[in-house]
């Protein structure tokens, strides 16, 4: 499934160091909440049983489906899971884009099925592990009539209502696609967007832009996209130009903020709670620029700038904090505790309204 390989809804994708598909610890993996399990329940065989009812309920329903039945979502899914599902479906109903799980030629995938229709399906060669917080993760093969290599699948398991039920389902077979992360993602970017319209503020993100991009003859951007790069709920604004430039802006004031910009030369990528556009300067020389988010406004920023020598060792550090010298241990504990580079969400838009000629192109 191609598509899948960058859930590619409306050119949806996963950034980080460039577009890529979700690789993230799965929600639910690493919760430090903890939930009861009965000591019935608490073994790998009562989690293995479970994995066998859900399809043995699929096979019965197909052949013997009634009006009012439960759906696998409410039959075996949390009440999350099944709200983030319930959640999304109003979206497919509402966007006229085919769905979150609509690939095209290549048909709809399920949750708990992927592509596996033919026949009787079934969970082969089931792994559970029971971690300490009460959850259990668990990794199998679906297989039907015609998927006898079965695909690999990973659901993230916890007790509710007396009985072990699936929090969050994994793709494995596409990059360890988190389906709960990205349910959500799905929702919260359409809702985001169906009260936006850039054609407002286009003009001040040009005139902010200007200063930035000194040098280039036009500047225009021909795309947009919602982030939340420190997860507030609050939309961060990505504009770019190609692959030419691109700049985050803050939407948490009346008049959007430049938070920082960068080029086909600076990339940029992401850690929780933080942008960094970051790449080489010359021989042997790397430079970041990395700018802190508090409540969707920049905190601070952090500069550095490397110098490695012809045999390859580290020859000069330095460090800046909003545009002021520091030490390097202090620089190197400020980016060490911005923690690892995450994928993040991001659905492009084309911009599409009408702009102002510029003369300086007819010029002779």
């Amino acid at each position: 499934m191609k598509k899948l390989m960058i859930l590619a809804v409306a050119a949806l994708t996963w950034t980080a160091c460039g577009n890529k598909t979700n690789n993230a610890a799965p929600t639910d993996a690493d919760s430090t909440q903890v939930f009861e399990v009965p000591d019935t329940l608490n073994s790998v065989e009562a989690v293995i049983a479970q994995v066998d009812s859900v399809y043995a309920y699929w096979n019965y329903q197909r052949q013997n489906y009634k009006e009012g039945m439960p759906t696998l979502d409410e039959r075996f899914g949390t009440r999350e899971w099944q709200q983030v599902r319930n959640d999304a479906a109003e979206v497919d109903r509402d966007c006229e884009c085919g769905g979150f799980f609509d690939f095209g030629d290549e048909g709809p995938l399920d949750p708990w099925l992927y592509d596996c229709y033919e026949g009787t399906v079934s969970a082969d060669s089931v792994k559970v592990e029971i971690l300490p917080n009460g959850t259990a993760d668990v990794k199998f093969l679906v297989k039907d009539a015609v998927t006898i290599e079965g695909i690999p699948m990973r659901w993230l398991m916890r007790v509710e209502d007396g009985q072990w039920r699936v929090a969050n389902i994994i793709f494995e077979k596409d990059g360890g696609i988190d389906l709960l992360s990205s349910l959500k993602d799905y929702v919260w970017e359409y809702k985001t967007d169906k009260q936006f319209n850039i054609a407002k503020i286009y003009d001040s993100l040009i005139k902010q832009a200007e200063p930035l991009l000194d040098g280039y003859s036009s500047i225009e951007f021909l795309e947009y996209a919602h982030i939340d790069v420190d997860h507030d709920g609050k939309a961060e604004l990505w504009v770019r130009n190609g692959e030419k430039y691109e700049i985050i802006f803050s939407l948490a004031d009346e008049t959007p903020h430049v938070l920082l910009d960068a080029n086909w030369r600076t990339p940029f990528s992401f850690f929780p709670g933080a942008i960094q556009a970051s790449g080489g300067c010359g021989t042997g020389c790397h430079m970041a620029t990395i700018a802190v988010l508090k409540n969707s406004r920049l905190d601070y920023t952090l500069n550095n700038m490397t110098q490695y020598g012809m045999d390859g060792e580290l020859s000069e550090e330095g460090w800046e904090k909003d545009g002021k010298e520091i030490p390097t241990d202090e620089g190197q504990k400020l980016y060490k505790a911005l923690g690892e580079v995450k994928d993040l969400y991001a659905k492009w838009h084309e911009i599409d309204i009408p702009r102002k000629p510029n003369l300086s192109d007819y010029a002779e």
